[in-house]
């Protein structure tokens, strides 16, 4: 049995838990409090959720997890055999991992009409006294962090612009195709598909998102073809 070890809402959960129902592979989810440091340093050396559990291997990179997976159970395939596929298919996951999670993480916890929203969502499953504290020091740390990684340094109205050139991107991607690589869903329909979902968490990400009803319907049927909830 897989055990995958999670931090709650984390993008990256739906794009592992996505992938395993896809291929039908049954695991738990063990959910675990910001608090349980010394836990989930004892799983993830880096501090780093979601990690994976199988069979005395432990994986805490959610890449690394997509093709221990994919390498363990290999069907239905999710990454490309075909070289420019699965070229295709890594460029667009790293894409979604490394530049559009920013775009998420500072739409829903740095902007106070959503971060008001989201933050205690993002701490309901901590002890009361550390979530009245994380409530407060929690915005400013992200902050912190999305500026130093640049996305955070622009404006609201920038924000907003660039991500609806990234939801235009894709919307352009399915216009040949119901899924961005091939003719079937990848890896990369699942990873981008975990950071739009997260966008419709804030307020003004989802409007710009229901102008696209090419990319809405793309969420849809991967939301068809796959489940959050453990097979």
């Amino acid at each position: 049995m897989i055990t995958l070890h999670l931090y709650h809402l984390s993008p990256f959960n739906e794009k592992i838990q996505r992938m395993l129902n896809v291929k039908g592979v049954p695991y738990q989810s063990r959910y675990w409090r910001i608090a349980e440091r010394r836990g989930i340093l004892a799983i993830s050396p880096t501090g780093k959720l979601p990690a994976l559990e199988h069979n005395g291997t432990v994986i805490c990179d959610s890449t690394d997890m997509a093709h221990y997976i994919e390498a363990q159970f290999p069907e239905p395939a999710l990454i490309p055999t075909d070289p420019v596929q699965r070229g295709l298919t890594h460029a667009l996951e790293d894409w979604a991992d490394e530049s559009l999670y920013f775009y998420e993480m500072t739409l829903r916890f740095t902007l106070d009409d959503n971060a008001n929203r989201n933050v205690p969502r993002l701490l309901e499953l901590e002890s009361g006294a550390l979530r009245w504290l994380l409530t407060r020091l929690l915005p400013g740390t992200l902050r912190k962090l999305t500026r130093s990684q640049g996305v955070g340094r622009k404006s609201r109205d920038a924000l907003l612009r660039e991500t609806e050139r990234h939801i235009q991107a894709v919307a352009d991607m399915l216009d040949a195709s119901d899924w961005l690589v091939g003719n079937r869903l990848t890896l990369a329909d699942l990873a981008v598909y975990a950071m739009f979902q997260c966008f419709r968490d804030a307020t003004a990400a989802a409007a710009i998102l229901e102008k696209y009803p090419r990319v809405t319907a793309w969420m849809t049927r991967i939301e068809e073809q796959t489940s959050t909830e453990p097979a």
